[in-house]
């Protein structure tokens, strides 16, 4: 299969937000604006040994289009999920050659590439926290052993308090771009207290530490990954 037709990718994603303009003074409003999904148009020719497996090849191409979306060039590899958003033009030249053309909808406008790990305990706070996109990132963290009173954890100098105990082989994941916690998958209600769960932006170095509530000892392992738009 050759690819042909590949736009939208590279390209920002368009943006949203309402335009006011002031009475009786030069200008609008200054309110926000928002990136709408990614749309991706891609295409390209089927090439066969045959007329049945190139028909063939067009069912698999006109099955379920969903899931992550990878590319890999010069800069590595970039992914965000997507799902097919328009019917698949399909169409056989000869016995042994087709076109193909689909529209992909991507509902986060972001794209993602590696993910790095940092890990702190009490009393050894994780430093160099960064990450090598040109947008907000989000962390992601597994918190992995005993503080029966609940936990703070601190990073781009913002708490998050978390009251639901920690309780030995049952670690939390949490995820700021949430705020939800979870224990084995489930989400726990009522498990967080006041807090905050900040980004951490492009070209940021930042810090984590994790203090109990009252006693005990636990790791906190931040996953952070590369993020682009």
């Amino acid at each position: 299969m050759t690819r042909g037709q590949f736009d939208g990718w590279e390209d920002s994603p368009g943006i949203k937000g309402d335009n006011i303009a002031r009475p009786d003074a030069d200008g609008d409003y200054d309110l926000p604006i928002e990136n709408e999904a990614r749309w991706v148009n891609i295409g390209g020719i089927l090439t066969s040994t045959s007329r049945q497996l190139l028909m063939s090849g067009g069912d698999a191409l006109k099955g379920r289009m969903a899931g992550r979306f990878q590319v890999e060039n010069v800069l590595g590899v970039r992914w965000a999920e997507s799902k097919r958003a328009s019917p698949v033009k399909f169409v056989a030249i000869n016995n042994f050659m087709a076109t193909w053309q689909v529209r992909l909808k991507f509902d986060e406008s972001t794209k993602y590439g590696d993910t790095r790990t940092w890990v702190a305990s009490v009393g050894a706070n994780a430093g160099g926290i960064f990450h090598k996109g040109n947008y907000n990132a989000f962390p992601k963290f597994t918190v992995a052993g005993a503080m029966p009173g609940g936990y703070r954890l601190t990073i781009m100098g913002q708490v998050f308090n978390v009251t639901q105990p920690l309780i030995s082989g049952q670690p939390h994941s949490i995820e700021y771009s949430s705020g939800r916690l979870r224990i084995g998958g489930n989400v726990v209600h009522g498990g967080v207290g006041y807090g905050f769960t900040p980004y951490v932006p492009p070209g940021a170095i930042t810090a984590l530490s994790i203090v109990p509530g009252t006693t005990g000892t636990a790791t906190a392992t931040l996953s952070l990954t590369d993020t682009y738009i």
